[in-house]
């Protein structure tokens, strides 16, 4: 990663996500951009600065964003990181995936609260947005989230299409020299008998060199959501990393749908990867 993109509301999980972004890029050499949305009562970029006086809790609002995007930034360039900042008035969450193309960022990393938090915060409801439509991999950072992390999961159907976008957990995961645990969850509406799962999961065990470890793992559960969770509890997993928009078998069409759940209903990060970027 080169390039990453923190949006922010300034929230005790958003600015987790900051944290753990800063440590990333230590550790990659990225460059890193925070972007915060402002919503306004009138079209702000419109107003002149005589009429931006008949609003004083908007220019408040406007001086402590600013003045809490200085602080990240700062905070960056104090690991000798290279930072910038970005305040965007009157848009929608579209903005950050149009942002994303427009500065060349190739890695996202923000918060959520969850299904239990205000996730019709700015945190919220962008996250969902940008974990299903985003082309470069986002990483969903939760308020408790521990970086470093030792036990990385990756649960895949683990088709020939996903070996490209491995790659980028494997490098995730070698920045800490992580474990990764391979995991294939069989449900029972698309069951697949556990020599052909251990085939594939072993050819792509292949693609995996690296320090850390790396296991394979069959797990069997009504549901591909319950079965990831149940195993990254068994193994005390600090971050659940997905492929989306799956072809075949498991994941297939639902895949977005179990990544978003997974982001509202597990306590450690989740990292998705597109497979149609």
């Amino acid at each position: 990663m080169k390039n990453i993109l923190v949006p922010t509301d300034f929230s005790e999980t958003a600015n987790r996500a900051a944290d753990i972004a800063i440590a990333i890029a230590e550790k990659s050499g990225a460059e890193i951009h925070f972007l915060h949305l402002q919503i306004t009562p009138v079209p702000w970029v419109k107003l002149d600065k005589e009429k931006e006086q008949r609003f004083p809790e908007t220019l408040k609002e406007i001086g402590h964003a600013k003045s809490e995007l200085n602080k990240l930034v700062n905070k960056a360039e104090t690991k000798g990181l290279k930072g910038k900042q970005f305040l965007v008035f009157d848009v929608g969450r579209e903005e950050i995936l149009k942002h994303i193309p427009f500065h060349h960022h190739d890695f996202v990393i923000m918060g959520s609260h969850g299904a239990s938090g205000a996730k019709e915060m700015f945190i919220g409801s962008n996250a969902q947005k940008v974990l299903r439509d985003a082309t470069v991999p986002v990483l969903i950072i939760k308020e408790k989230s521990k970086w470093p992390v030792k036990n990385v999961v990756f649960a895949s159907n683990f088709e020939e299409d996903v070996k490209e976008p491995f790659k980028t957990v494997v490098k995730f995961a070698d920045l800490n020299e992580s474990n990764i645990h391979l995991l294939y969850v069989n449900v029972p509406f698309s069951f697949e008998e556990t020599d052909r799962s251990l085939e594939k999961m072993h050819a792509f065990h292949e693609t995996c060199p690296r320090g850390g470890t790396c296991t394979t793992n069959i797990y069997n559960s009504l549901n591909e959501e319950r079965g990831i969770l149940k195993f990254s509890e068994s193994v005390n997993a600090d971050l659940i990393a997905l492929t989306t928009h799956g072809r075949s078998g498991f994941f297939n069409l639902i895949g977005k749908s179990i990544t978003e759940n997974l982001a509202n209903h597990a306590d450690i990060p989740i990292l998705s990867i597109n497979l149609n970027r």
